[in-house]
């Protein structure tokens, strides 16, 4: 039998016979379509039953299009031209998310991060069988410029808006958090530094945010550009300035460098190999020790006040200039920068703790909406406060909002990369809804924090059920 992964999984799901598989194969060779394609085309297998190995080969869920109804409206995020040429469809926005169907999501990274910049929101990526995802796509945006409210597809029935979501065989579900053996609730965000040995009870305040260092014979400044004319341009005119200049050529390296040593300022372009600019400028912004570095971005791609304006309140970048530039603006705007952010590091932060309490009593006595404006509040108060984020996700659990929930999750583990609680509710969350892949990802960062041998243990065998 010809080798496909694929194919061995319908195979030993019992969905198609190896000789399907091998026709399959051999007939897309000849036109040009993948198995799971030529199998929906040939009529040898069910769509359902195609999303579902799917979603188990790319451990995300699968979405059964042709059950799915569409309300049209969430197509304004993406254009039409776009849609197509990515292979990517919105499905819906339930909890503030775009859910995002993808035929390939193993490698959508890059255009995931993209419409994550332009629509400002989280997404949850779906894996599709690519055919009938094209189809969708020429299908709910012709029926949009109709003016139809919906797109059903063509087994879809009546009914309202759904996501017709294909999983593969359960996992159990993960425990939020698990200590010597036993489920446990986890009521505070993990901190550092960890309590001393035998000291379980003893509360550890969160750590301050780190101000940047200025450098002995003036600012740091690291410039983060793929192009290298553009690096040696600007290392120069700001050398010439008097300033220290450091540079990277891609986000990974940009990240290494600015947290190993935090500048006084970034230049950071938005198109980079490795790691998209924004969302280098987002792992900044979650960092307690970058957190007050200033950011300006630049670009040649993102142009208009809108992605400025998203930049600035979604990314947290102090400014935003579009290439190509003049040096003489870019350096009155470093400058003004600089200037500005010069005392923010001393400025003292207020305090989310009070809503916080205010939240968890709320929480304990099963007022669910109450609890979560008050966690809701204290966000406002203090973007960057990762129990409030931690608090808001558990309270949005209780009262079923899962979606909201996961966002809520991520920000915290953002805000608190070691923090083993959130790590693992978040694994939970995402095995629950079926993005396996996710899940141990995010179980693998808690195998590197769990402080004990006890709890890598619990932590190990809930990623070898994924695995």
């Amino acid at each position: 039998m010809t080798k496909s992964w694929t194919g061995q999984l319908l195979v030993e799901r019992g969905a198609v016979s190896a000789e399907a598989v091998e026709k399959a194969i051999e007939a897309g060779r000849k036109n040009g379509l993948r198995l799971c394609s030529q199998l929906l085309l040939q009529g040898a297998c069910d769509e359902q039953v195609l999303a579902a190995v799917l979603a188990e080969k790319h451990g995300v869920p699968g979405v059964d299009l042709s059950r799915t109804v569409v309300p049209l409206e969430v197509l304004e995020l993406i254009p039409h031209p776009v849609a197509e040429a990515d292979g990517i469809l919105p499905l819906s926005l339930e909890g503030g998310r775009l859910h995002l169907a993808m035929a390939s999501p193993r490698d959508g990274d890059k255009a995931i991060d993209e419409v994550r910049f332009v629509t400002g929101r989280e997404v949850s990526p779906y894996v599709a069988v690519r055919s009938a995802l094209m189809s969708a796509i020429a299908g709910a945006y012709r029926a949009r410029q109709k003016g139809e409210r919906l797109w059903r597809g063509a087994a879809a029935g009546d009914g309202p808006a759904h996501i017709e979501v294909a999983l593969p065989p359960p996992v159990e579900a993960l425990p939020e958090e698990v200590e010597g053996g036993e489920v446990i609730e986890v009521e505070e965000m993990d901190v550092e530094p960890l309590p001393e040995e035998g000291d379980s009870t003893r509360e550890v305040p969160l750590a301050a945010p780190v101000a940047p260092a200025a450098a002995p014979a003036g600012r740091r400044v690291v410039v983060v550009d793929d192009e290298p004319e553009i690096r040696l341009l600007l290392e120069r005119t700001l050398t010439g300035k008097g300033y220290a200049v450091e540079t990277a050529a891609d986000g990974e390296e940009a990240l290494a460098l600015i947290t190993s040593h935090p500048p006084d300022l970034v230049l950071l372009d938005a198109m980079l190999p490795r790691i998209h600019g924004f969302e280098v400028c987002r792992k900044l912004r979650s960092d307690r020790r970058t957190r007050l570095v200033p950011v300006i971005i630049m670009t040649a791609v993102y142009r208009g006040w809108r992605f400025a304006q998203d930049a600035r309140e979604t990314y947290g970048a102090e400014d935003y200039i579009e290439k190509p530039f003049h040096i003489g603006d870019l350096m009155r705007r470093i400058e003004q920068v600089v200037e500005l952010s010069a005392t923010r590091g001393h400025a003292l932060l207020p305090s989310a703790e009070p809503q916080i309490a205010i939240g968890k009593e709320l929480l304990a006595a099963g007022k669910h909406d109450e609890a979560v404006a008050a966690f809701e509040e204290a966000i406002g108060v203090d973007p960057f406060a990762a129990e409030a984020h931690l608090m808001l996700a558990k309270a949005l659990r209780a009262k079923g909002e899962d979606f909201r929930a996961m966002t809520a999750y991520e920000r915290a583990v953002e805000l608190r990369p070691g923090a083993l609680s959130a790590l693992r509710s978040l694994a939970a969350l995402y095995t629950e809804k079926g993005f396996r892949r996710k899940a141990a990802e995010t179980l693998e960062r808690a195998l590197a924090a769990a402080p004990d041998p006890a709890l890598r243990e619990a932590v190990k065998a809930d990623l070898l059920k994924l695995l």
